[in-house]
């Protein structure tokens, strides 16, 4: 949860200070995002050291070290590359460390299997989607209030402060035998084993970039526009932004449920439709009076994508390489940083030719070959198989 509020603090408003304080054009602060493809390298490192040194907890306690100096340094910067940098080293580190959380849930559940791991793994993805909700409404507050300086001062020790629920946890061992509990969803014969290879776990986090990227669009775009062409105040922005992980607060345990009863693939294939939906609609909001009807119906889908997503997605990365839980989730959960990098291109060359809100045209294609690429990558790969005991 705190980790939830440090990282959504600031990151709606990261393009303002861009653009405000280092006078970077929109186009260029979209570039920023860019900074974001090295987290899958460094998602790779970090999750490998995770799954030979014993330890989820003791990386994610560095990585939120990484975090804080990086927010600090963000902070202080004068240079417009410095940010760049920034995030490329420093901020990816945080990032792919922080999923070790994710790994250590997987290790407990491992340790003591329970059929309700699914609603388990939402209960921790309800907390993140909580400090969601309280972050955005901050940030946009503090930042009016304050500064964006300060603000990321303020984002740096929200990071560090993620640590103090952790003083005096002991280390926890890493669980590397996989032996999964059965589900209403694996009672039918298995159509083919899991393949050990990191092949289908690449392809099935391609995939959740797709779908994924255009958040990153909204989040850079979305307040420049409420606040440029619509003239919206700072609690406006800020609440119309943090309505949607509200949402997804009240979804993600649904979803969970769904999963379990259906399976996997069909929510998936259903939140990837909502994501293409959601992108139509923050498009159309240029032809709707009032325009910020579309936008709060783009949140609401959104909002199913990411319940989706965001509670089942790390399950079935995991799953696809059952051995290696730890490498399994920094390298999926750096589709957050891959989308950012994918979406703030996107949004670049979008803002520069269509304009907003015309620039999520962009991503509503993007989704839609996300879409299709789900479907064929569940006819070779059955996402709602376990892996099976060793």
């Amino acid at each position: 949860m705190i980790s939830g509020i440090g990282i959504s603090i600031t990151m709606p408003q990261i393009t303002l200070f861009l653009v405000g304080e280092l006078h970077l054009t929109d186009a260029q602060a979209g570039l920023y995002f860019l900074t974001n493809l090295t987290a899958p390298i460094v998602g790779y490192v970090v999750g490998s050291l995770s799954d030979r040194a014993g330890s989820r907890l003791l990386v994610f306690r560095l990585s939120a070290i990484a975090g804080f100096t990086g927010w600090v340094l963000m902070a202080v910067a004068m240079q417009a590359w410095m940010p760049f940098a920034i995030n490329a080293i420093l901020l990816s580190a945080a990032g792919a460390g922080a999923a070790q959380l994710q790994a250590a849930v997987r290790d407990e559940l491992n340790r003591s299997p329970t059929p309700a791991d699914n609603e388990v793994v939402a209960i921790i993805r309800m907390a993140m989607a909580f400090g969601w909700i309280v972050g955005p409404v901050l940030g946009a507050v503090l930042g009016a209030l304050i500064g964006l300086r300060p603000l990321l001062l303020v984002t740096g020790f929200s990071v560090l402060f993620s640590l103090v629920p952790l003083i005096g946890v002991r280390a926890d061992a890493v669980v590397r035998d996989v032996t999964p509990t059965r589900s209403p969803q694996t009672t039918a014969p298995a159509r083919a084993a899991h393949p050990r290879t990191m092949l289908p776990l690449l392809v099935f986090t391609g995939i959740y970039v797709l779908i994924m990227c255009g958040e990153t669009v909204k989040l850079a775009y979305l307040p420049l526009y409420m606040d440029g062409e619509l003239r919206v105040d700072a609690g406006v922005r800020g609440a119309v932004i943090g309505l949607q992980p509200l949402v997804e607060l009240l979804l993600m345990p649904i979803a969970a449920k769904l999963a379990s009863r259906y399976g996997f693939a069909r929510v998936l294939v259903v939140g990837a439709v909502m994501a293409v939906a959601a992108h139509v609609s923050y498009a159309s909001a240029g032809f709707v009076a009032p325009p910020l009807v579309p936008l709060v119906i783009g949140q609401l889908l959104m909002a199913g994508v990411i319940a989706t997503f965001g509670v089942l997605g790390i399950t079935v990365a995991q799953r696809l390489v059952p051995t290696r839980v730890g490498m399994a989730s920094s390298v999926f959960l750096s589709a957050y940083a891959i989308n950012a990098a994918v979406g703030g291109f996107a949004g670049s060359v979008g803002s520069s030719w269509l304009g907003i809100p015309q620039l999520f045209w962009i991503p509503a294609v993007i989704a839609s070959l996300g879409a299709v690429a789900l479907v064929v990558l569940n006819t070779r790969v059955p996402l709602d198989q376990r892996p099976q005991p060793r």
